[in-house]
């Protein structure tokens, strides 16, 4: 999440040696911009475009019509994944537009207070995929361990029939961070290096495939 398109590429190209299988690129803070061909050109990782609303966890305080013009551009700039969130108005409408440009839809939940008890994680499942999303994403905030355990429960059980990422926030939805992919999530996020996540819990790279190491599973 940097603040300009030079610094973005700047820390692309330092992150290739680390060799994630997938990048997001979080347009938040973004300073105005005309161009982001130079973002795409800069690695031939798979780039997840993000801009995230400040209801679902994020920091763009812009209008609502340029955060989604934002990611209508990294569709056709051919970012490989669009994040388009679940209580995006007209969702439906926003998907089929992305998904004219060749691209592969994230529709996600982010919920910052607690996370959903398993009713409501199917309920918002079941919306994810019904607005057309290619991935679901769902994503709550750990109040105790058992949060975490819920999350890697639910991916356990709806794995097979979807490509779904699934975890918990916090200190305490570190455990589901880490092991969700175990359980059958699509993938997990890391930040590319500490002290610059994202969002609450997130590990460096290097500390996350250290851990799987450890773990004995690639």
């Amino acid at each position: 999440m940097e603040r300009n398109v030079e610094r973005t590429i700047r820390v692309l190209r330092q992150l290739d040696a680390h060799r994630p299988d997938l990048v997001e690129i979080r347009f938040d803070l973004m300073k105005p911009f005309s161009t982001i061909s130079e973002i795409r050109d800069a690695t031939h990782r798979p780039l997840i475009a993000t801009n995230r609303r400040g209801d679902q966890g994020g920091l763009f305080s812009g209008t609502e019509q340029k955060r989604l013009a934002t990611l209508i551009l990294a569709a056709r700039e051919s970012f490989d994944y669009i994040d388009i969130e679940l209580k995006t108005k007209d969702v439906n409408r926003m998907v089929r537009q992305v998904k004219q440009h060749g691209r592969k839809v994230i529709v996600s939940y982010h919920n910052e207070d607690f996370t959903p008890p398993q009713n409501v994680l199917e309920s918002i499942l079941n919306r994810e995929r019904k607005a057309g999303a290619d991935i679901c994403k769902i994503v709550g905030t750990a109040i105790s361990y058992n949060d975490s355990l819920r999350c890697l429960t639910f991916v356990s059980r709806h794995a097979l029939r979807s490509k779904l990422v699934c975890f918990a926030m916090g200190k305490l939805g570190v455990p589901s961070r880490i092991l969700s992919p175990i359980f059958g999530a699509y993938f997990t996020f890391a930040s590319y290096s500490p002290d610059h996540e994202t969002a609450a819990g997130q590990l460096p790279i290097e500390s996350l495939r250290n851990l799987y190491r450890e773990l004995g599973v690639t």
